[in-house]
């Protein structure tokens, strides 16, 4: 291996600690307690060295939110693969929700500035409710194929309710009540596909 391919081997390790430690530090002590410093003295580099990969808190939290948003579109393309029925599709797609927020807490956090978790982008939203190209638009289309404007309408809907729902509960309940929750939520979800048609 030469030295400019262990160089920016070198360098994407770096970035990698850097993310990791965040999310880290996050889940132990709340997105309140990460700074760059921080990050910097759990690592072994010089916070300016950090500053080379992300200049402020701020990228490195719309880093972290982007990379939460694109492992949940990749589960939803897996998932809208694996099966056929759109109905199908929908809940669990639901489930995945769900399930990455229980088991990345600090991600979703980023994701929707939850619990301190604030970064002022909002350029991954954007991107998220374009509906080129979305796997779950194109299974609410499925289910409403003649009506039109409305199949965005409800993917609006179906973001508030499956988002929302899980945001709420993550900052309102206890820990130990998460569990309980989650059937709620999950009735919820298939009352809403059972609307769709």
């Amino acid at each position: 291996m030469g030295i400019v391919e262990r160089r920016e081997r070198l360098k994407k390790q770096v970035r990698s600690d850097i993310i990791k430690t965040a999310r880290e530090i996050a889940r132990e002590d709340g997105w309140q307690a990460v700074s760059i410093r921080k990050i910097a003295d759990v690592i072994e580099y010089s916070p300016p060295i950090l500053y080379e990969y992300f200049e402020s808190k701020d990228k490195l939290l719309e880093t972290i939110r982007a990379e939460g948003f694109t492992f949940l579109r990749e589960e939803f393309e897996r998932i809208k693969n694996l099966y056929r029925n759109a109905e199908k599709q929908l809940a669990e797609v639901a489930q995945s929700i769900w399930n990455f927020a229980m088991s990345q807490p600090e991600v979703f956090q980023v994701m929707f500035n939850l619990e301190g978790a604030y970064c002022q982008s909002k350029q991954v939203y954007v991107q998220e409710m374009n509906i080129l190209g979305n796997p779950v638009w194109e299974m609410i289309a499925f289910l409403r194929p003649k009506a039109g404007e409305m199949v965005t309408k409800t993917y609006y809907e179906w973001w508030c309710l499956t988002f929302g729902f899980i945001s709420i509960t993550i900052t309102t309940q206890p820990h130990y009540a998460l569990r309980h929750a989650e059937p709620v939520y999950m009735e919820g979800v298939r009352r809403f596909i059972r609307s769709i048609k």
